[in-house]
């Protein structure tokens, strides 16, 4: 194995890259570079050839090569459910986080990967497109409570932890996957807010990592974060000399303004430590156009040998063994499921129960999502988590006799006055609405038509409870939520669907905590 002193400045230029593309000549050109010991780290997909892959890459290196993919709610190759960080703050159970974080850590290492590109410790700011179903709280305390627990299992068992997107922040509610983001806080704003749980965790010595983010915070550069210096030496002057990772440069809130070659320059130069780049461009490509940019003049020696002195540390970190491993549950898949069910919060008026008597019957108006069954996008999918079919079943089973009205997210008029005329039959209207998290989609929150619909139900009081997945925040934005008298929360984890309708049952109890509490209009 190399050292620095020893290594050439065309080794530190793939040192400081990540690897991303899997087609056949990219595959081969990861491997030259590889035993060239010029690789900084791989983005292993999650598929069949996954074990593969991690075997030849890692037989092919002669150093404890980098290999990373996001990993926020489960280790995607693994048979134990799904968790949202969400649906885990709700619970406020510490051993729920930890027995989390352990299952992740233990698998994805039995498979070979090195650490994970999470967790989400942004805070939660209104609608924060593409966050919302990462995100654990709008409270710093709590975020820090929690994520202290993930990353103390992750680094017991030498599994890095990447803190992202830093430095968290919020403004204009824009998803920079589609366009670069703008944040309104100033330096001495974010170190009083959003850069609490960063600064603490690195003064426990957990963080070992950070991702930077696509937003410009003008009152301190006009650069977005990631490509800011400035904004990068904040926590730099504080002491973290961890590895900061960009996010993906396949985003257009790089490419719609800065170029390819540029940005990847104007990444390391900013103090990035290893670059994401496009995953559309081929590896090799990539790598050419590092070189061209270096021998520009663009990139120095000095801040090069300051990354590849940081990667070379996170790679030694992540190739002890662990001594002392946090302990997988025997009974994990028990404790996982139990999140699901635990979660579940009711926002009640006063004197209000959050049960509703399941024999009599109602119209329960539910939300049908569109757009399913279309191809990924590539930069991050979190796979249809909300299931009309189950929603129906779960109403059926603990609401016999009670009516079912669809309606589409994007309702047209004519659906519109379908639901609004089936209401009039009845004295009581269950709503059931949802909201997902996927990139290039704008928002996370629900649709103004259905929000519309919301509104003149709750104007009419017929509204007896709002039963609402996703993203808590969405509710807010409706008019006159006051007009209705309970809502249940039933976050993003899938069976979440079933056990939110036996609390609005009375057949089970409503454990969760809401975990925003800066939220406006919800009753407490």
């Amino acid at each position: 194995m190399l050292k620095l002193s020893e290594m050439t400045p065309e080794q530190k230029l793939g040192r400081v890259l990540c690897f991303r593309k899997f087609e056949e000549d990219d595959v081969e050109f990861t491997l030259e570079m590889i035993k060239k010991e010029a690789c900084g780290a791989i983005q292993v997909q999650f598929n069949d050839k996954t074990k593969e892959r991690i075997k030849m890459f890692r037989e092919a290196a002669d150093y404890p090569l980098l290999i990373i993919n996001d990993m926020e709610t489960k280790f995607p190759l693994s048979t134990l459910p799904a968790v949202p960080l969400m649906s885990l703050a709700a619970c406020d159970n510490p051993e729920y986080t930890r027995a989390f974080a352990a299952a992740i850590a233990k698998e994805a290492r039995e498979y070979g990967y090195s650490g994970n590109w999470g967790p989400c410790v942004d805070l939660q700011h209104d609608d924060s497109p593409c966050s919302v179903g990462r995100l654990i709280s709008d409270s710093p305390q709590i975020t820090l409570d929690m994520t202290r627990e993930i990353f103390k299992v992750y680094d017991s068992y030498n599994f890095h932890s990447t803190a992202k997107h830093y430095p968290g922040g919020h403004g204009l509610p824009l998803d920079t996957h589609m366009v670069e983001g703008f944040c309104v806080e100033d330096e001495a704003a974010l170190l009083e807010c959003d850069l609490i749980p960063y600064l603490e965790l690195m003064k426990e010595g957990i963080l070992p990592a950070i991702m930077s983010r696509h937003s410009v915070f003008p009152k301190i550069d006009d650069k977005p974060a990631s490509l800011s210096k400035k904004v990068i030496d904040i926590i730099r002057r504080r002491g973290f000399d961890g590895v900061f990772f960009t996010d993906s440069l396949a985003m257009m809130g790089i490419l719609q303004k800065y170029g390819e070659r540029e940005a990847l320059a104007m990444a390391l130069m900013a103090g990035n430590d290893l670059i994401l780049p496009t995953s559309r461009t081929p590896s090799r490509d990539v790598y050419e156009m590092m070189l061209e940019s270096y021998r520009k003049g663009e990139i120095t020696d000095e801040r090069l040998d300051d990354a590849v002195r940081r990667v070379m540390a996170l790679e030694q970190y992540c190739a002890k063994e662990p001594s002392n491993p946090y302990p997988v549950p025997e009974n994990i898949e028990e404790v996982l499921n139990a999140v699901a069910r635990d979660c579940i919060t009711a926002d009640c008026d006063k004197g209000i129960e959050p049960y509703i008597d399941s024999e009599k019957k109602r119209l329960f108006i539910v939300i049908n999502p569109q757009g399913t069954g279309r191809e990924s996008a590539q930069e991050i999918s979190f796979g249809s988590w909300y299931s009309p079919k189950l929603v129906c079943e779960s109403i059926e089973k603990h609401f016999p006799g009670s009516e079912i009205a669809m309606l589409d997210e994007f309702p047209i008029w004519q659906d519109n006055e379908r639901v609004l005329n089936a209401a009039t039959k009845y004295d009581e209207v269950v709503f059931v609405t949802y909201c997902t998290t996927a990139c290039y989609q704008g928002t996370d929150s629900l649709t103004r038509r259905v929000e519309a619909v919301i509104n003149a139900l709750a104007l009419s009081d017929k509204l007896c409870a709002l039963v609402h997945f996703g993203n808590p925040m969405a509710v807010d934005r409706i008019d006159y939520l006051d007009r209705i008298p309970r809502i249940i929360f039933g976050y993003k984890a899938k069976p979440s669907q079933e056990y939110a309708f036996e609390v609005l049952a009375g057949k089970l109890p409503a454990r969760g905590r809401f975990p925003f509490p800066s939220l406006r209009k919800l009753k407490r």
